[in-house]
């Protein structure tokens, strides 16, 4: 008789173990995203013209239990003026990679995360462009619709060794995007 109500909360953990809700995953505990990404970014310098601006790109990455790894890219269409008559401007492009963590917790994902990378400035008339490492540490809040997904990112833009006519100096911006796209 001991017997009995040991073998009925077997059964009801089976039973109740079955019955959770979990997502499926094609890749098993492999998600793989790509991102259409807009947005904007403060001015990293004392400088009239802002470097960033408005901006669109996109990302791509893989999560393995929790950890993600991507590539990201954005073209900031940067800022203008005019002096003396001559149109000055300026725009700039960023590519690296993202390291991160993803947090879930129901179809909320946050993902706090470190982006490193080339921070490409051009200018016209004809000065060229300017190469510099970025640091972008900040946080990514998705939520999942299905395969699809929307969110937003907040970071912080941090350039070091920037060049000027005084030495060096570390230039930071604020980041922040909308996000539209695809898990898999």
């Amino acid at each position: 008789m001991k017997r009995i109500p040991l073998v009925v909360a077997a059964a009801a953990a089976v039973v109740l173990t079955g019955s959770v809700a979990r997502d499926a995953h094609a890749l098993g505990p492999i998600d793989l995203e790509l991102a259409a990404k807009a947005g904007g970014g403060t001015n990293p310098s004392s400088g009239p013209i802002n470097p960033l601006g408005v901006g669109l790109g996109g990302r791509g990455g893989v999560s393995f239990f929790g950890i993600y790894a991507g590539v990201d890219a954005m073209y900031y269409l940067g800022g203008s003026q005019t002096v003396d008559g001559e149109k000055y401007s300026v725009h700039t492009v960023m590519y690296g990679l993202d390291l991160g963590y993803n947090f879930k917790i129901a179809i909320l994902t946050i993902r706090p995360l470190l982006g490193i990378g080339n921070f490409v400035v051009s200018s016209s008339p004809s000065s060229g462009s300017e190469n510099n490492l970025y640091l972008e540490p900040g946080v990514t809040a998705l939520v999942s619709l299905g395969t699809l997904f929307v969110g937003a990112d907040a970071n912080l833009l941090v350039l070091p060794g920037i060049k000027s006519d005084t030495g060096t100096s570390t230039q930071t911006a604020f980041t922040l995007h909308g996000q539209v796209g695809v898990r898999f």
